[in-house]
């Protein structure tokens, strides 16, 4: 073979090889360019499925919390209304002690008063029934002396000093009501006292109070996270491979030209 044409189906070779290498870089630019694309489509897919996956287990969460937190309540709520229930028994328990309690110091105040009402009645009637009684004998004494017919002055003493001893026993008796009313006076006191002490010795039941605890709040619903922004990019142009496909070409060519002149110049030189 000439080496010249030699040269040129090197030359060409060489052509065809840089223009297949550029389609084929070209290729594979935009299978790489669709394999990204297509990684990004699953990632997004991925990450808007596991972001509501996230949120249906987080409301899930939240709602189990939530019904713990209100069996806590209810159980709680039970345990205040059973201590009410305590407390109010309690109440009625010691209001019933308290009416049993009054009645009683009520009915022994009256009967109490009534008797020493009584008691100073009886003495009042005791004492007009002496003093009509002394009076009667001072009378008969008075009528005895008299009717014995004696006159002067012993006689007038005698009847003056029954008088005497008459004014004398009623001054005495006044006296002794005197004594008698003060001293019924200090008995009614002293059993309106027993009386008032007796009286409030039980008082009513102060309840305590209880608190009912607060209820449990309702879980809000989750909110999704917004997806990050991404850029793809723009894949590989037609244009560009066929600019790479003319520079192989060229880069052939100019290899093939290249060696056309080296071997041209050997020949001549021979």
């Amino acid at each position: 073979m000439d080496p010249i044409t030699g040269g040129l189906l090197l030359g060409g070779l060489n052509a065809g090889l840089g223009m297949f290498g550029a389609a084929q870089e070209n290729a594979a630019a935009r299978q790489d360019h669709i394999n990204q694309v297509a990684f990004q489509n699953a990632n997004a897919q991925f990450a808007s499925w596991q972001a509501g996956f996230n949120r249906r287990v987080t409301d899930a969460n939240a709602q189990y919390q939530h019904w713990q937190q209100t069996l806590g309540h209810n159980q709680q709520l039970a345990y205040v209304h059973s201590l009410r229930n305590y407390e109010l028994t309690k109440a009625i328990n010691q209001a019933d002690v308290v009416g049993q309690t009054r009645a009683a110091a009520g009915a022994d105040f009256a009967l109490q008063s009534q008797a020493l009402s009584q008691q100073m009645a009886e003495a009042s009637m005791s004492d007009a029934v002496a003093y009509q009684q002394y009076q009667v004998a001072a009378l008969k004494a008075r009528a005895s002396v008299a009717a014995g017919g004696q006159e002067g002055n012993s006689v007038d003493r005698l009847i003056n000093d029954y008088a005497r001893q008459v004014g004398d026993f009623a001054t005495i008796q006044e006296i002794n009501r005197g004594l008698q009313l003060r001293q019924y006076n200090r008995a009614q006191t002293a059993q309106v006292t027993q009386y008032l002490s007796q009286y409030n010795s039980q008082q009513f039941y102060e309840e305590q109070p209880y608190l009912e605890p607060m209820a449990p709040f309702a879980p809000l619903p989750s909110l999704l996270a917004a997806p990050a922004p991404t850029f793809r990019g723009t894949g590989p142009s037609r244009s560009a491979g066929a600019i790479n496909a003319f520079s192989g070409f060229m880069g052939g060519v100019s290899a093939g030209l290249n060696t056309y002149t080296s071997l041209n110049a050997i020949k001549g030189a021979g």
